[in-house]
């Protein structure tokens, strides 16, 4: 009896070990898929930020995730993570032929012509496994990266040229200089002189776009008083507008605008606007206004009495080396960069601007940016036009 009792003791004490056991594993296995289930989950939340699309395939080919670039790439919806569709069924037939994976283990890369609403679109395809016979696509829209290329190789034309021009000139004026006397020596030298400041102001608006449109450059913020940045730019070209017989006028509040800022983005951004409007006007007034709005936005102002502006042209002035008049551009001294400088300064800042004209009624361009370059305003980096 005593033999049974302590075989039966025996038997239940290994099988509430063995079930601890189990339950530990239970809870192991819990834990770890609770880990990895957070960590896909950082990963996806990483991912919706990313520019190339990318989708998620789990054993059975349904599509568990597609990131916002995904979606746009492919005219699809978002998928729907109670019930995930099939990648037949989220996409048309021709699309979902076109991006289905083949063994679950195979890595690949490809390009495919897929067609869409929108138009057939070019995407650069690779695949691969991403553990527990799931399997990832990551999408590359091919066509956007050639017409960045395009973009890229028209702006080193284009700079090859406007460089060119001066150069050109500047070396035949210096060639006639040589046999030149007198007045005739005098008119060469003066032409030659104003070719060279020509490439300076270039080369200078080169510099200027290619730090504002660097990715690792950073404005450099710093309390400042707006208002006494204005005013001090304006009395740099006090001088040019005085020239021309034209009014330059401030209307900034006597108590400041205190912001936060990038001042020499912010410099950079009043001296071209206000230059191009003392440029381009002849007669009447050049007005810079300075003021706070919403108590989270100071707006600057630059108003003339300038030609105007043609509408068909309104929407390209931002565009590098746009010139809507070459002739009176160059003979005021233009790069056909200022603008595209300005944009991009504001938008790194954080701010918008937007243009009104009329031809014929002169311009007023409004630059709005945040108080404090920590928050940036809604559609910072937009340009409107009226």
């Amino acid at each position: 009896m005593t033999t049974e009792t302590g075989l039966l003791a025996a038997a239940l004490a290994a099988a509430a070990l063995f079930g601890l056991v189990q339950t530990r594993r239970r809870r192991a296995a819990a834990a770890a898929a609770a880990r990895e289930a957070r960590q896909r989950r950082a990963h996806l939340a990483a991912a919706d930020h990313l520019a190339a699309g990318v989708v998620l395939l789990d054993g059975r080919g349904r599509v568990r995730y597609a990131n916002p670039a995904a979606v746009a790439l492919l005219e699809a919806s978002p998928p729907s993570p109670a019930a995930p569709p099939a990648l037949a069924a989220w996409l048309p037939p021709p699309v979902a032929a076109a991006l289905r994976p083949g063994d679950p283990e195979e890595t690949f890369r490809k390009a495919l012509e897929i067609p869409l609403a929108g138009g057939a679109r070019v995407l650069e395809l690779t695949g691969g496994p991403a553990g527990d016979r799931w399997r990832f696509l990551l999408l590359r829209d091919l066509r956007g990266a050639a017409a960045v290329d395009a973009r890229r190789r028209d702006f080193v034309a284009n700079a090859s040229h406007e460089l060119q021009t001066p150069i050109a000139a500047l070396i035949g004026l210096l060639d006639l200089l040589e046999g030149a006397e007198g007045d005739e020596a005098a008119d060469l030298l003066a032409r030659a002189q104003a070719n060279a400041q020509a490439l300076a102001s270039l080369t200078r608006d080169l510099l200027g776009l290619a730090r504002a449109q660097d990715p690792t450059w950073r404005p450099a913020p710093e309390p400042l008083d707006g208002a006494a940045v204005a005013a001090a730019v304006a009395e740099r070209l006090a001088d040019k507008a005085a020239a021309k017989g034209l009014r330059l006028e401030r209307e900034l509040p006597a108590d400041g605008l205190p912001m936060v800022a990038d001042r020499t983005s912010l410099e950079t951004v009043l001296a071209n606007l206000l230059d191009n409007a003392v440029s381009y006007t002849e007669v009447g007034r050049v007005v810079l206004r300075g003021r706070t709005e919403a108590a989270a936005e100071v707006v600057f102002e630059i108003e003339d009495t300038g030609p105007g502006i043609e509408p068909e042209i309104l929407p390209r002035i931002f565009e590098r080396f746009f010139r809507g008049d070459p002739a009176r551009s160059r003979a005021a001294g233009g790069t056909g960069l200022g603008l595209a400088i300005v944009r991009n300064l504001v938008g790194r800042m954080g701010g918008r601007i937007s243009v009104r004209s009329r031809p014929g009624e002169g311009a007023l361009f409004r630059v709005e940016l945040p108080v404090s370059a920590a928050k940036p305003l809604p559609g910072a980096g937009q340009a409107s036009f009226s």
